[in-house]
């Protein structure tokens, strides 16, 4: 027997498609794909944002490598940072959320990576001069921020990302098994904007799926044992609103 491609990806077409069902449009003679594919993409980013907040793995990138150059003189009050607007290819990466965890080596060996310590939350950078190792950092104003170092340092980013809106039918649902939830949010958005009397319906489905999604993750975090780190924060669950 030949073998079959499969995925567990739905694409944004099945997703419309759903959508159209729900709003007894299934010829597509006003909720078109075009029409759709912005209400699509917000529940799509909604989904996205409640797996988010409870932390669930689905959102995690590991071993980005990025190098922070060495300070030119110690000082004291100077501070380095990896930013959006950093030079290629050490800038942040375009689908970064938030960092997560960071490792250091020195730039160009093969040395174990050592976890740099989050200050994140902490009161910020301390200020002292610099040493080979980059020790600290810090995540504001959308930037990663270190006191720096006296040798180039290589690091090792693990962060929580962001999918890419859809462009068309044909484009990948990242999440998996999500179409429920995002048909349902999808369409409560879009009735809402024509005044349809099942949006509110299509609302608390949209929730009911959405905790389903979430409990089903957070199932599956428990399988794993998790060792507190120092300066970290526990990030709770978040309301649907």
């Amino acid at each position: 027997m030949p073998v079959v491609g499969s995925t567990a990806y739905n694409t944004a077409g099945q997703i419309t498609a759903l959508v159209r069902s729900l709003l007894n449009d299934a010829g597509g003679n006003l909720f078109t794909d075009a029409v759709l594919l912005s209400y699509v993409n917000s529940a799509y980013r909604k989904v996205q944002r409640a797996l988010a907040n409870i932390e669930s793995g689905t959102f995690l990138t590991n071993n980005v490598l990025l190098v922070v150059p060495a300070l030119a003189q110690a000082d004291a009050s100077a501070q380095v940072s990896i930013t959006d607007g950093t030079a290629p290819p050490n800038q942040l990466p375009t689908d970064l959320l938030v960092p997560m965890k960071l490792w250091e080596r020195a730039n160009g060996s093969s040395d174990d990576f050592i976890e740099m310590a989050d200050l994140t939350g902490h009161d910020g950078l301390p200020s002292e001069p610099q040493t080979p190792m980059l020790r600290y950092w810090e995540w504001r104003a959308n930037g990663l921020y270190f006191l720096g170092a006296t040798r180039d340092t290589q690091i090792r980013l693990r962060y929580q990302k962001s999918y890419p809106d859809l462009t068309d039918a044909t484009s990948p649902v990242l999440v998996r098994h999500a179409q429920e939830a995002i048909a349902y949010a999808a369409a409560a958005m879009a009735g809402a904007a024509r005044g349809a009397p099942q949006a509110e319906r299509w609302d608390g489905a949209a929730a009911d799926a959405i905790e389903d999604l979430l409990v089903r993750a957070t199932q599956r975090d428990q399988q794993t044992t998790r060792r507190r780190r120092p300066f970290s924060s526990r990030a709770g669950f978040a309301p649907l609103i």
